[in-house]
């Protein structure tokens, strides 16, 4: 089983670390958060029904939340499809324009 990141994906990933690196001036803290993040989509991976449906983002959607981040994926035959890593705080509607 895997967890596959979308280029968007990724690059909420590099935005997340840059923000609490940069922005906050915790750069292990940004290592750990994304790190665990990592580690929960692989988790996630293992059983690709876990989460939350959210067909209104899309009619595969999936939702779990670590920490303030939301991650939105599709289940896969042999895993997860992470689309996108996101603030809870987020528009999702505006988002996904939904």
């Amino acid at each position: 089983m895997k967890a596959i990141r979308t280029p968007a994906a990724d690059r909420d990933l590099d935005e997340i670390a840059w923000y609490i690196a940069v922005h906050e001036r915790r750069p292990r803290t940004a290592e750990r958060v994304i790190d665990e993040v990592i580690a929960k989509c692989e988790l996630h991976a293992t059983e690709p029904m876990m989460g939350t449906a959210m067909p209104a983002l899309c009619p595969e959607c999936r939702v779990f939340a670590h920490k303030r981040w939301v991650v939105i994926f599709r289940p896969l035959h042999d895993g997860i499809e992470v689309l996108r890593i996101v603030d809870g705080a987020r528009d999702f509607d505006r988002l996904f324009d939904v």
